[in-house]
């Protein structure tokens, strides 16, 4: 393995549309069925296409370019083009700030990749040094998410916006989606810092939501998940987290959980007055 190969992937991981704030457009129907097929293919091709654009000048600039588009032409095929733009954009907005965290503590990112209905994700060349700086990394993406939604929250409520409000919610839902404790989600990343076994409340919350709203996304979120925690499961030997370094995190980690979800609660009720 060479230096380059050394790399992880940062997933900001999206929950399937059924479970996400309908926007105030007209859903379009009949287009599951392909969009599904056409993204089996894509990824099925990415190795090929991914190694095409490594060969170009400029290949990792089309690289996010061009999945962006290929999720706003998905997105807008059954939500719209307004709300797609916006919601692809978001997304963008929490990928940079896992970058503007990378970059903090020295180490080098990638550039984003957007993968439709399941998100997007950025490379981290090489290893957080602990348990900290893995968190600091994990943290920057909804936080920055965060600050991108009560953005727009503003907005919807300064000139009463319908799709500023759809966008609002489903952002702040998103972010608070991320922040289950579970494999390579970013609560699962931060939850490392003052819990070993948070993966298990993980696992429970992802289950009953798969029992609320059954789909393919979140079987394999948790199928993804459940293999990280066995092969990263306590031995006993590990290098204890500092008790500060354990409540600092506590507290940045709930304290984030719980604005989430009194936002995402106040934006649905202010855009129903």
């Amino acid at each position: 393995m060479t230096p380059d190969d050394d790399k992880r992937d940062l997933l900001q991981v999206e929950p399937p549309p059924a479970m996400t704030p309908p926007p105030a457009t007209q859903n379009r129907q009949g287009v599951w069925g392909w969009l599904i097929g056409a993204g089996v293919l894509v990824l099925c091709k990415l190795k090929f296409v991914l190694l095409l654009l490594k060969a170009a000048k400029f290949g990792k600039l089309f690289l996010t370019m061009g999945t962006m588009v290929l999720s706003i032409w998905a997105y807008g095929a059954i939500f719209g083009l307004p709300f797609a733009a916006g919601f692809v954009g978001l997304i963008l907005i929490h990928e940079l700030g896992h970058g503007v965290a990378i970059k903090a503590r020295g180490l080098q990112a990638g550039w984003p990749v957007f993968i439709p209905f399941f998100g997007a994700m950025i490379s981290l060349k090489g290893q957080p040094r602990d348990a900290d700086e893995e968190a600091f990394i994990a943290y920057g993406g909804p936080l920055a998410g965060t600050a991108a939604g009560m953005l727009v929250a503003a907005y919807a409520m300064r000139f009463h916006s319908p799709l500023a409000f759809a966008l609002a919610e489903t952002t702040f839902f998103l972010n608070l989606f991320n922040m289950i404790p579970l494999g390579q989600m970013d609560g699962g990343r931060i939850a490392k810092a003052f819990s070993k076994r948070a993966w298990i409340v993980g696992g429970i919350l992802m289950m009953g939501l798969f029992v609320l709203r059954p789909s393919p996304q979140l079987a394999i979120i948790a199928i993804m998940g459940a293999m990280q925690a066995f092969r990263g499961a306590p031995t006993g030997d590990e290098p204890q987290v500092p008790d500060e370094v354990r409540r600092k995190w506590q507290l940045r980690y709930f304290g984030l959980v719980l604005y989430l979800g009194l936002a995402m609660y106040f934006v649905k009720e202010v855009s129903r007055a």
